[in-house]
């Protein structure tokens, strides 16, 4: 059996009824070993990385329940997989965490998703920079310039680059305090994002999962709670899983492409309308919430992709 480490944030803080994570550990843990890095714990020495990790066992019947066993100080390498999925935000922490973790990459650990990639890529900007067509945007922290996009496109919503889950988004109307509300977002988030403001939002914001390359056909389409338009289930939103449309599917298999090819194993791509507006490679939700035996096809899927690792 394969040993399979996952990195996530403190399991304290996990909610064990809707973390993809936990529904990728409950689908591997009778095919492999699968161990429980311990956040903050890691630490290099002559180019070894060195960490405590546990047996990690979820109950079979009652996801909510789980058993960890004694903490013991490894070699990393001592592992054929970690499973890298610590929310964000991409902070110095973040990136420091995974330029660790790529030494293992030169120690025959395979590491998904692929830290070269974690490193390259912010997922709002790889959203923008794969959709076609684009959603008209502006990134950076030039106030007049931003405050020019605003006024041609009437009505934006302003994201933080490297936060999730919808936290600090807004939208944003031409009025007389725009500059000023302009400004002091700035001030907050340092670089920022402003988009049009898709009215599509209303007919929901579809998490389409790619794992390995493959296209999942059903999708979760989320929808904003009343008052809101974020559609974030962490902010309230509701869902229903759908069956994804075909005339998506010429874009989704290039993204598809592209993700196999930078090694992202397992991707959320979340579309309102035609447009591509994020694709989450750090911690992407909604295997729990799709269902559909999805958890077991992706652990397949990561078995024989660590297979192949190791064969070559």
């Amino acid at each position: 059996m394969y040993v399979i480490g996952i990195l996530m944030d403190p399991i304290e803080s996990i909610n064990f009824k809707i973390d993809s994570s936990i529904s990728l550990i409950h689908s591997l843990q009778n095919k492999a070993i699968t161990k429980l890095i311990i956040p903050d714990s890691i630490y290099t020495i002559s180019n070894s990385v060195h960490a405590k990790v546990c047996d990690f066992y979820i109950d079979s019947i009652n996801k909510n329940k789980y058993k960890l066993g004694r903490k013991k100080n490894i070699n990393l390498n001592q592992l054929d997989c970690i499973l890298f999925r610590k929310d964000p935000p991409v902070d110095h922490h973040y990136l420091a965490l995974v330029q660790i973790l790529k030494e293992l990459e030169f120690q025959n650990t395979l590491v998904l998703n692929s830290p070269d990639s974690l490193i390259r890529f912010n997922e709002k900007l790889l959203g923008y920079q794969l959709s076609n067509p684009k959603i008209p945007t502006i990134t950076g922290n030039n106030e007049k310039e931003i405050l020019d996009f605003l006024i041609k496109q009437k009505e934006v919503v302003l994201k933080p680059i490297n936060l999730m889950a919808g936290n600090g988004i807004i939208k944003l109307k031409y009025n007389k305090d725009a500059s000023k509300r302009i400004g002091e977002y700035i001030k907050k988030y340092k670089i920022i994002i402003a988009q049009k403001y898709l009215k599509e939002i209303k007919n929901g914001d579809n998490r389409i999962i790619i794992y390995n390359g493959i296209i999942e056909e059903n999708v979760l389409t989320r929808y904003p709670s009343k008052g809101d338009f974020r559609a974030n289930l962490a902010c309230g939103g509701s869902y229903k899983v759908t069956k994804l449309k075909a005339k998506y599917l010429p874009l989704l298999k290039e993204v598809a492409s592209f993700l196999k090819y930078h090694r992202i194993f397992f991707a959320g791509v979340d579309m309102i309308g035609k447009y591509i507006t994020e694709i989450n490679i750090t911690s992407p939700t909604g295997l729990q919430q799709i269902r559909n035996r999805l958890s077991m096809k992706v652990s397949n899927e990561l078995l024989k992709q660590i297979e192949k690792y190791h064969e070559s």
